[in-house]
């Protein structure tokens, strides 16, 4: 093998070693700390008394289930009272609306004064308004009892409850803050990153965080467009990861490696 021919080989295969090196993706481990992936403070615009306690910290809720039940007779007694005046009110409206057709027909063939009708107009927009009065009544009541029972609003972990059986509920001052909930099975991992390393991040890009031990697989949620107050000069990336059956908490040390 000639000088010239080993020579040629040895510059390509540096050329190969340069490529890989410049295209090569270093692993690097940043520390980080946990958080709830979504977290939510859950409370009820209607006042009330506490019958049922159903959140306890630390339970998995299946999106829908009741966390916390109001009292609810008084919201159903409520119900029915508005039930019955949007009946009453519908039939007082067809009527006065069949007496209308009445009257105007009688009017047409100049067999009523003018004044007489509009005595049947007047009474037909009466009982059309106690209608529609009686028709949102009936929606507020509905809601009102809806509103009795606090769900989770999406398949979540409790993070903690001060609901109490017999506690009075008012919610015309500031609502209580009744359960935590946070996202069951997703975690959040927040490291920090300097501003001359923030565009080596891009939003879905694959991570990998270590949490005592164990390997979690997530991806980076989101990128701050603004610098930490706490941790100054430096720029928050957050990677979202399913936690498994892990119990995770909020708080905890862990690793990050992109």
């Amino acid at each position: 093998m000639t000088s010239k021919y080993k020579m040629t080989h040895f510059f390509i295969a540096i050329a190969a070693i340069s490529l890989f090196i410049n295209t090569m993706v270093i692993a690097e481990e940043y520390a980080a700390i946990l958080s709830w992936s979504k977290r939510v403070e859950l409370s009820t615009p209607v006042n009330g008394v506490v019958q049922s306690v159903f959140a306890q910290p630390g339970k998995i809720a299946a999106k829908g289930e009741i966390l916390v039940q109001l009292d609810a007779r008084v919201f159903k007694a409520d119900l029915k009272f508005a039930q019955a005046m949007y009946k009453n009110t519908e039939e007082q409206s067809l009527e006065a609306k069949r007496e209308l057709d009445r009257q105007t027909d009688m009017y047409d063939r100049t067999m009523l004064s003018e004044h007489e009708l509009q005595v049947a107009k007047n009474n037909y927009t009466a009982a059309q308004s106690q209608y529609q009065q009686a028709k949102s009544s009936l929606t507020k009541a509905k809601l009102n009892l809806e509103y009795s029972a606090i769900r989770a609003p999406f398949n979540a972990i409790i993070v903690s409850s001060t609901a109490v059986e017999g506690q009075v509920v008012a919610s015309e001052m500031t609502p209580p803050v009744l359960v935590v909930v946070a996202e069951a099975k997703r975690m959040l991992a927040r490291f920090y990153v300097t501003v001359d390393k923030i565009n080596h991040f891009v939003v879905d890009q694959a991570a990998k965080v270590e949490i005592t031990g164990q390997t979690y697989q997530g991806k980076i949620a989101s990128i701050a467009l603004e610098p930490d107050r706490i941790n100054t000069g430096s720029y928050a990336v957050d990677v979202i990861f399913d936690s498994k059956d892990s119990l995770l908490r909020a708080g905890q040390k862990g690793k990050v490696d992109i």
